[in-house]
C-alpha cells in the first residue's frame, strides 16, 4: 500500500506546446525590497546555520511537532537540480539573523509534469509586514524563469504545502491563485496495542533493506507510485541521498523479494523507516516513521505491504519505540487510509498541497 507525500499525476500526460512557448518570464529578477532594515541576497551554503535557526524558529509555530534536521537542509543545497545562488533567497536583519527565506526548486524527475516546489518561511517576529507576499512574488518569478526555458511538452506545476493550522500561509497562496489539490493525513499507532500477524505470501521472501536492494527498491517505489497524484520518478541520486540521511534506518526497513521472469530477484513490496530522535520530545513520545510503503501494481491485493508493515511495527516495538507514524494521501486510489486504519492507525494531523498550473 502507498503512503507518504509522494507527488503524482497518474494519467498519461496531455500533449502540449513546449513550456517555453506557454510561459512568459520577467526579463529581470530583482530581489525583494520589502523591509527597510533587511538585507536581501542570494543564499549560499555558508548560510545553513542561520537558515536552520530561522527554519526551527518558524517551525516552532508552523509545525511544532517536526524538527528540521540539518542534513536535510544540506541535501537541498547539494542537490544537482538546485542552483542555490539563483533558486534560494535570504533576508537578514542588521544583527545577521535570518528573517525570511524562499526557494523555487524544480524536481529532477519529469515524466508526466514539470514540478517546481516553493518553500520558505518568515520569522514569527516579523509576520504581518508583507514579507511573505513579497517573497512569494520573487518565488513565482523564479519559477517562471525555470518554466520559460523548458522544452518539456508537459504541464507545469507550482506546488507549495502547509500544515492545516497555518491558515495565513494557506490564505496567501489561495489569494494568489493556488488551488487546494491534495490533503495528506499524518497517522499514528500505539505500539502497545496488539499488532496483527499477517502471513507472508509463499511466493516471496522478506529481506532487511540494504545496499543490495537499493536500486531494486527505487524502481519498485517508482512503479508503485507512478499512478498516484503528482508522482514523478525518483532518480538514483535522490534515492541514494535519502539513504544517507542520519534518520535513515535500513535496519528497521524491510523488502519483499521474488524472482522476475528471468529468475532474477527483484523487490516487489517495501517498507522503509526513518527515526528522528529530535522529533520525539516535541511529539511527546518515541516513534519510528514508515516513510515509504508500497507494492508493485500487479501484486496489489495479496497482503504484501500489510505483512511487511506489521513486521516493521513489531521491530519498532522491540526497539523500545512507543508509537509508529506515517503519512498518507487522503484520496489514495488504493484505499490506503482504510488499510492503515484497519491496522490500528488513526489521524492526528492534516496538511495540504496547493498548486498553480501552466
Amino acid at each position: 500500500m502507498p503512503e507518504s507525500t509522494s507527488n503524482s499525476a497518474g494519467a498519461e500526460p496531455t500533449r502540449l506546446a513546449p513550456l517555453r512557448e506557454r510561459v512568459s518570464a520577467p526579463r529581470e529578477l530583482p530581489l525583494p525590497a520589502i523591509g527597510a532594515d533587511l538585507c536581501w541576497r542570494p543564499a549560499n551554503r555558508a548560510d545553513i546555520p542561520v537558515l536552520l535557526e530561522l527554519m526551527r524558529g518558524a517551525g516552532g509555530v508552523d509545525h511544532p511537532t517536526y524538527h528540521v534536521a540539518r542534513d536535510k537542509v544540506e541535501l537541498t543545497f547539494d542537490a544537482p537540480n538546485v542552483t542555490v545562488e539563483r533558486d534560494v533567497v535570504l533576508a537578514l536583519d542588521p544583527s545577521g539573523r535570518a528573517i525570511a527565506y524562499g526557494s523555487a526548486i524544480p524536481a529532477e524527475g519529469r515524466e508526466t509534469l514539470v514540478w517546481v516546489s516553493l518553500d520558505g518561511c518568515v520569522h514569527p517576529d516579523r509576520r504581518g509586514e508583507g514579507i511573505g507576499t513579497a517573497l512569494l512574488a520573487w518565488q513565482e518569478a523564479r519559477v517562471l524563469r525555470h518554466l520559460a526555458t523548458s522544452d518539456e511538452t508537459l504541464p507545469g506545476w507550482l506546488v507549495s504545502g502547509a500544515e492545516e493550522n497555518t491558515t495565513a500561509t494557506i490564505g496567501l497562496l489561495r489569494a494568489h491563485g493556488y488551488e487546494t489539490a491534495r490533503w495528506w493525513l499524518e497517522l499514528d499507532r500505539d505500539l502497545a496495542d496488539p499488532i496483527p500477524e499477517i502471513p507472508l505470501d509463499a511466493a516471496v521472501r522478506v529481506e532487511v533493506y540494504g545496499p543490495q536492494w537499493t536500486e531494486s527498491t527505487r524502481l519498485a517505489f517508482n512503479a508503485a507510485f507512478r499512478d498516484h497524484w503528482g508522482s514523478q520518478p525518483v532518480t538514483a541520486t535522490e534515492w541514494e541521498a535519502g539513504d544517507k540521511l542520519e534518520a535513515s534506518r535500513p535496519d528497521l526497513s524491510l523488502v519483499a523479494v521474488a524472482p522476475d521472469a528471468d529468475g532474477v530477484d527483484q523487490v516487489v513490496a517495501f517498507v522503509t523507516s526513518t527515526v528522528g530522535k529530535e522529533d520525539w520530545k516535541p511529539q511527546g513520545y518515541s516513534f519510528g516513521y514508515a516513510g515509504k510503503v508500497g507494492t508493485l501494481p500487479g501484486l496489489r491485493g495479496r497482503g504484501l505491504a500489510g505483512a511487511l508493515l506489521t513486521r516493521v511495527l513489531r521491530a519498532y516495538r522491540d526497539a523500545g519505540f512507543e508509537r509508529a507514524l506515517l503519512n498518507v494521501d487522503f484520496e489514495s486510489l488504493t484505499g490506503a487510509v482504510g488499510f492503515y486504519e484497519r491496522l490500528g492507525f488513526h489521524t492526528v494531523r492534516r496538511s495540504v498541497s496547493l498548486v498553480k498550473t501552466f
